[in-house]
């Protein structure tokens, strides 16, 4: 069985946008809007030094609310994977979860298995890649899914601002500066 580690897209690899209209951090819905977060690069050729598998398992919701298709998110897909390319980088797989239970978008406007807090992404893409969960980790920048991770049996790293002050709720969780230290931190056989 191979291990992972579990990587939420906005947030961990690359920056969320802020959006004044709406008032909120969100996906990048243009090529122009995308930013590889620093060390991600770093961080995903350590995790393939270590001889685990480097997979994103991230909600997308813009597609059933309608700000983006889903060939969107494959271009975007791309984009990453050649930005990773050119660092000495790549992902092992990517799985979206492109629902909403308030979607605009008809066939996409549902409670699914597959949205986290739920572990449907993180079962799907173990089952396909021969994933042991329990020897794995999920790394995110939401309580959603620090939730999926639990629910799947991995060991969860939380990243980025929301850290630092983590509810309760989530201390069991480990906590990382960014993606970087978080796998720093796999490596050294603190998770």
């Amino acid at each position: 069985m191979n291990r992972a580690v579990f990587l939420d897209r906005d947030g961990v690899l690359n920056a969320l946008v802020y959006r004044a209209e709406e008032g909120i951090h969100d996906s990048p819905y243009s090529l122009a809007e995308f930013r590889l977060l620093p060390g991600v690069a770093e961080a995903i050729r350590l995790i393939h030094r270590l001889k685990m598998l480097a997979v994103v398992v991230s909600n997308q919701p813009g597609v059933a609310k309608g700000k983006c298709d889903g060939a969107f998110l494959e271009v975007l897909s791309q984009e990453l994977q050649r930005q990773l390319k050119a660092q000495g980088a790549w992902l092992d797989g990517t799985y979206y979860c492109v629902h909403h239970p308030e979607g605009a978008v008809e066939g996409l406007r549902l409670t699914c298995e597959c949205r986290k807090p739920r572990p449907g992404l993180l079962l799907k893409a173990a089952q396909e890649l021969g994933v042991d969960l329990q020897s794995s980790y999920m790394v995110g920048d939401s309580a959603k899914d620090m939730e999926a991770a639990s629910a799947a049996g991995c060991k969860g790293f939380l990243v980025g601002n929301r850290s630092a002050n983590a509810p309760d709720a989530l201390k069991s969780h480990l906590v990382a500066r960014d993606l970087l230290e978080a796998v720093q931190k796999i490596a050294r056989g603190e998770g």
